[in-house]
């Protein structure tokens, strides 16, 4: 059997959540613990499994993404081009350089797609360090962000549900083989991520992560013809990431697709006990 690890951070029940002004239509309580009970998830297990989502994903991703944007701006600076910096400019610019530059630039191309979530570049980057900064997400705001230039997180700002999404996906993109139906590279969005205005039914395959609202972020499970409801709030987005995970080593022997998730694959069947 599992054991259990001491927790780090603070982790909020399955029944503490934030009320949003007093709108409850995006999410459905009594259906998301009915699906736990279904499935033999158990709030302690959850608790644990989402402790290790929240490290995977800062040391898989933000900090191996913070490291990359620090070492491609240090180039920069070093061939003339620190007016050029990730966080300064635009997409548009950054592509640019990586193909005019290319001999100095080759992890541009990488980064590039992990920098799409927002066009406030400045903003986007900051936060990025911030949510590196530690072993597990320790300053994630689920339906906000951080301070940017000295004011409170706005709406024009990605929250950060939506930036830990969009890096998820992109990670997972880049590790799927690329599919010319989807010339982007972006396999994984295309295939296995709905998001609204699209409906559930709009999935391409016969499960995917789905982003039901954006003000407040929600998030649930396409399984088929099932819609798996998950309980709202600041682990929203964790439980939804490890239901889904948890669908695709029980029922799809640990694929994704042609991706394997376990210790030959992606390894990250181990962040739900396995």
């Amino acid at each position: 059997s599992e054991t259990l690890p001491p927790r780090t951070y603070f982790l909020a029940s399955q029944n503490q959540s934030v009320s949003v002004a007093g709108d409850t239509s995006y999410y459905n309580q009594q259906a998301a613990d009915a699906l736990l009970e279904r499935l033999g998830v158990s709030a302690p297990y959850l608790d644990s499994w989402t402790q290790n989502i929240r490290t995977w994903l800062a040391r898989t991703i933000f900090q191996h993404l913070d490291k990359e944007i620090q070492m491609i701006n240090k180039t920069l600076e070093q061939i003339g081009s620190a007016e050029c910096k990730i966080g300064c400019v635009s997409t548009a610019v950054l592509s640019k350089i990586s193909i005019n530059k290319h001999e100095h630039m080759a992890n541009i191309a990488k980064v590039l797609p992990y920098l799409e979530v927002s066009v406030n570049q400045e903003y986007l980057v900051h936060r990025i360090g911030e949510l590196a900064a530690g072993s597990c997400l320790g300053c994630f705001r689920w339906e906000s962000g951080g301070q940017y230039k000295n004011a409170p997180w706005n709406k024009e700002l990605p929250t950060d549900s939506q930036i830990v999404a969009h890096c998820i996906n992109t990670y997972l993109d880049s590790h799927l083989p690329r599919n010319p139906m989807y010339p982007e590279g972006r396999t994984f969005t295309t295939q296995y991520f709905v998001q609204t205005p699209n409906k559930a039914d709009s999935k391409k395959r016969e499960y995917a992560l789905f982003q039901s609202s954006i003000h407040p972020p929600h998030f649930k499970v396409l399984v088929e013809d099932e819609v798996w409801e998950v309980s709202k709030g600041r682990n929203n987005l964790f439980h939804s990431l490890l239901l889904l995970l948890f669908h695709l080593r029980n029922e799809e022997h640990g694929m994704l697709g042609p991706v394997n998730l376990g210790p030959t694959g992606l390894n990250m069947l181990w962040i739900i006990g396995s």
